[in-house]
């Protein structure tokens, strides 16, 4: 391992540091453990080493084999590139010229954008509802045609909501630097808790940052006003016009930004959607609660069917507070306690079980 000297200050110095490429090239084990120890160290390096491990995974994609000296050129022009985009007096977005050059300053909130590859013409468009049966490290579509929430299981046992008329992309597989996706619409989304793994959330407007949290978010290219609303946890929120500008969101707290003023306005939370209301205001806290009841409760909440033998489980109770837990964390507690196991069958939840006694 060559061993790096601490006072790295740019990007470009560990692009040029074949260490450091290897090892987000190759994520070997006896490499992470020198990394880890070598930002324990380091830690006022960490946002630095985030922008240069992205955009590594950018310039990586387009090309494999890159000697030193492209790594210095798409570098620049990376950063030529998004330096022009921050110039542009009112930014248009269009989903089909957003490209992944996004990664590149994902954990503080920067948005680059390049004239490329459509962006959601460039995976086929397919419903998805859990990314792990597809290939590792491949980017998902989901969308929600119908008139009614439509739940998508992510990697790592996050979830979203999603609105009508709405969808996201999202990277599969549960060995990826970094959890993203990119929504064009309106969803709730319950994050598992990973401090190494920050989830970013791209809109319109505006990028949300969390580590394990349940928050909403409106965001439709047609419409001036977006915001983020919080449920559990806590979100910060970058205007992707004024990225250096950061908001820090509570529970019940809420952002709102309009697009053409640049005005953001932070308040209390109040319910501005009839088809999440459900779900925002339930706290999924239940003392010996009937297991049928509480499958009832949570298909009613998140759209989802969940397939179990009722007279078999009408015995079975359960008592717990699942508000900060994703959807199948909730399935999985629930399980537990009842001895019971499930698996996703086209879509839903199959409950396999003996019963309680």
């Amino acid at each position: 391992m060559d061993h790096l000297p601490s006072d790295f200050l740019t990007v470009e110095d560990f692009l040029e540091n074949r260490a450091f490429r290897r090892w987000v090239r190759d994520r070997k084990a006896e490499d992470r453990e020198y990394w880890q120890e070598w930002l324990a160290r380091n830690p006022e390096h960490r946002e630095v080493y985030e922008q240069a491990v992205a955009l590594y995974l950018v310039i990586q994609g387009k090309q494999v084999d890159v000697s030193d000296q492209k790594i210095k050129i798409n570098a620049k022009q990376v950063y030529n590139q998004a330096n022009g985009a921050g110039r542009v007096g009112k930014r248009v977005l269009n989903w089909q010229r957003i490209s992944w050059l996004a990664a590149a300053s994902v954990l503080i909130g920067l948005v680059w954008w390049q004239l490329e590859a459509p962006f959601f013409e460039s995976t086929p468009d397919r419903e998805i509802t859990k990314a792990d049966h597809a290939p590792a490290n491949t980017w998902q579509i989901a969308k929600n045609d119908t008139d009614q929430p439509k739940l998508v299981l992510l990697p790592e046992n996050s979830s979203v909501l999603l609105y009508p008329d709405s969808q996201i992309r999202f990277r599969s597989g549960e060995n990826n630097l970094l959890r993203e996706v990119y929504l064009l619409g309106e969803g709730f989304f319950e994050v598992s808790k990973n401090p190494e793994k920050p989830f970013i959330v791209y809109a319109t407007n505006f990028t949300a940052r969390v580590l394990g949290t349940s928050f909403q978010v409106r965001s439709f290219d047609d419409e001036t006003t977006s915001f983020v609303k919080v449920k559990t946890g806590t979100v910060a929120v970058y205007s992707n016009k004024s990225p250096e500008k950061k908001s820090l969101l509570n529970v019940n707290e809420q952002l709102t930004l309009n697009a053409e003023t640049e005005k953001v306005e932070k308040q209390e939370s109040e319910v501005v959607n009839d088809h999440l209301e459900g779900i925002l205001s339930k706290q999924f806290s239940f003392e010996f609660s009937p297991i049928p009841r509480v499958f009832e409760e949570l298909e009613a909440s998140y759209h989802m069917p969940i397939r179990y033998d009722r007279k078999l489980l009408q015995n079975c109770t359960f008592t717990g507070q699942l508000n900060d837990s994703p959807f199948l964390e909730k399935i999985r507690l629930i399980c537990l306690t009842i001895e019971s196991t499930y698996e996703i069958v086209d879509n839903q939840i199959v409950i396999h079980s003996r019963g309680c006694s």
